[in-house]
């Protein structure tokens, strides 16, 4: 009985090897042959793709100038890039593994009624079809077989997920059709319930300036970001193409207008920023250009809180960095300093790290000097480049937050740090005579 026993533990073993052999020899890749390729059409003769899948259906065809448009199921501004990749995996497309040459069910592999289809036409050689049915049991792929051929075989899911797409997927998601460095102007409006700040800088040259409400040198790796932010939004989801109801969003007052000043452009290229999104996760937006709403989720948007002072360069001093000082002279207190003509790298690295944190009163109108300490200043800097102008830095009263400064070439009373004010007195009394 036990040699019966033994026997019968042993069959059933082999009974297992055999069946999980054949049961996932499916997911095992062939290693014996080459596997044939799915299309057999390279990416230039290529014209037409149909795909089908699910509810939803896509056809995009190469126009006479070799661009991809989107033909049903309606006429929609599509992502040349992202049509191109399909392209590409369309023409590199091949089988992995044939499961069976000529199956008489093929419902066990959702192939009897398919739920995808992929259908290819090229110039020259007709039309080429792939039936994509379910996944495979470890979910390692996807069971798929040509229209016009009886084996199956199985495809890796990435394989898959670069051949289905849907139109949206291909849809040019790219919200602002300009790249930040052809922007020679923005404008922010933004609404905080009746509370409007209206916010325009405008680019000089290399540098930008804030011309409205403040007149003043704008911080220019702030304002590059900030654009980065903007010609980078991209969209999440569509969410109404026809902006039938703008209210839904916000966007019928919209918390935030940009207006882009793009070279070559006539009129101004505008975006409009809603409601949050659904869990507060991103928000709505839409275009001057057209009126399709849209959901975006950028990781940074900081349209959203920059304010003027934030925009304001927070350097201090500046000059042309080819210009050398000849000669410097200061005040310390009340006692006056001679020139000095040596030791002047050292002064102008201290001068230029004197950093802003806020924006006072204007010195356009009739500011009392007097109350910010600069009829007396604590410290006075000339420096003479040698072009007959004076380069003037006047340092006034300390308060709890820093202290107050005004400077040659800008237009209002700074508040400064105080590391800054402080090295810049230690770097004068080394340098005095």
């Amino acid at each position: 009985m036990k040699k019966f026993r033994a026997t019968f533990v042993a069959l059933a073993i082999v009974l297992v090897l055999a069946a999980y052999m054949v049961f996932t020899g499916r997911e095992n890749p062939a290693t014996d042959m080459e596997a044939p390729m799915i299309f057999g059409v390279n990416s230039d003769t290529m014209r037409r793709i149909h795909i089908a899948h699910g509810d939803n259906e896509v056809t995009v065809e190469k126009d006479n100038d070799r661009t991809w448009v989107v033909d049903a199921p309606e006429t929609y501004e599509i992502s040349q890039e992202a049509v191109n990749a399909l392209v590409m995996a369309i023409a590199d497309a091949k089988f992995e593994k044939e499961v069976e040459d000529d199956p008489r069910d093929l419902e066990a592999f959702g192939l009897s009624s398919p739920d995808t289809s992929i259908v290819v036409e090229g110039d020259r050689r007709g039309k080429k079809a792939l039936l994509v049915g379910s996944v495979t049991p470890v979910g390692s792929g996807y069971y798929v077989k040509a229209e016009d051929d009886t084996r199956v075989w199985v495809i890796p899911a990435a394989m898959a997920d670069a051949l289905i797409k849907t139109v949206d997927d291909l849809r040019e998601k790219k919200i602002v059709k300009a790249s930040s460095e052809s922007c020679d102007g923005i404008r922010i409006v933004r609404r905080m319930e009746d509370d409007i700040t209206d916010v325009i800088c405008q680019r000089q040259g290399e540098d930008w300036y804030l011309t409205r409400p403040i007149i003043d040198k704008a911080d220019k790796g702030l304002i590059d970001g900030l654009l980065a932010d903007i010609t980078g939004l991209t969209v999440d989801s569509f969410v109404d193409d026809e902006g039938s109801d703008l209210s839904r969003f916000g966007l019928d007052r919209p918390r935030l207008r940009i207006d882009l000043t793009v070279a070559g452009r006539g009129t101004a290229l505008q975006v409009f920023v809603g409601d949050p999104g659904p869990n507060e996760e991103g928000f709505y937006v839409k275009t001057g250009d057209s009126p399709a709403v849209y959901l975006v989720k950028p990781l940074n948007f900081s349209a959203l809180w920059l304010t003027p002072p934030d925009l304001v360069d927070s350097q201090l001093a500046k000059w042309d960095h080819g210009k050398a000082a000849t000669t410097a002279t200061w005040t310390l207190g009340d006692k006056p300093f001679p020139p000095v003509s040596s030791g002047l790298d050292t002064l102008l690295a201290t001068l230029q790290d004197i950093w802003i944190t806020g924006v006072g009163e204007s010195l356009e109108y009739d500011v009392d000097l007097d109350s910010f300490g600069f009829r007396n200043p604590r410290i006075y800097v000339q420096l003479d480049f040698g072009d007959g102008n004076i380069f003037e830095v006047k340092v006034g009263k300390e308060i709890e937050e820093g202290f107050y400064a005004i400077v040659t070439g800008r237009n209002f009373v700074y508040l400064v740090a105080k590391d800054g004010i402080k090295a810049l007195d230690e770097t004068l009394r080394e340098l005095s005579p």
